[in-house]
């Protein structure tokens, strides 16, 4: 019986060492300029929510690497005028670019958009309006008119 306890043992030593081989070593992590863009991606909504008094859920904020697109959806921006869409989209324009500025993972930014939706139900939205703001030759993003 302890021939048998001693192969048994040898036995789960083998496989635990194997498992142990098999088993990956440390997780993944994302790249550190996903991280730092997810972190200045963050502080601009933080920054945007405080200033426009907005509720969280109704702002969300993208970049594909050339556009920044700030998202309302379901605010209540969405039932006023269009000439006061473009007065909130100026000060969140603003306060996008200042967080951006200088940072080099948005160095390619050339357009700021700030788009007004509403959402009625899963993968049901309207594009109420978007604003543009566009990078000229001096860094600034200027108001763009259609």
């Amino acid at each position: 019986m302890t021939q048998h306890m001693k192969s048994m043992t040898m036995a789960a030593g083998l496989l635990a060492g194997c498992l142990v081989v098999v088993v990956p070593a440390a997780q993944a992590q994302p790249a550190p300029s996903t991280t730092q863009q997810m972190d200045t991606l963050g502080s601009i909504h933080a920054s945007i929510v405080k200033a426009i008094g907005a509720d969280a859920k109704t702002v969300h904020i993208t970049s594909n690497g050339s556009v920044l697109v700030v998202a309302r959806i379901n605010s209540n921006m969405n039932g006023t005028t269009h000439e006061g869409r473009n007065n909130e989209a100026k000060v969140i324009a603003a306060l996008a670019a200042k967080e951006i500025a200088g940072e080099p993972k948005f160095a390619k930014v050339s357009t700021i958009r700030v788009e007004y939706s509403a959402h009625a139900a899963p993968a049901k939205s309207k594009l109420v309006d978007s604003v543009e703001f566009r990078k000229g030759p001096d860094g600034v993003f200027d108001f763009h008119e259609t």
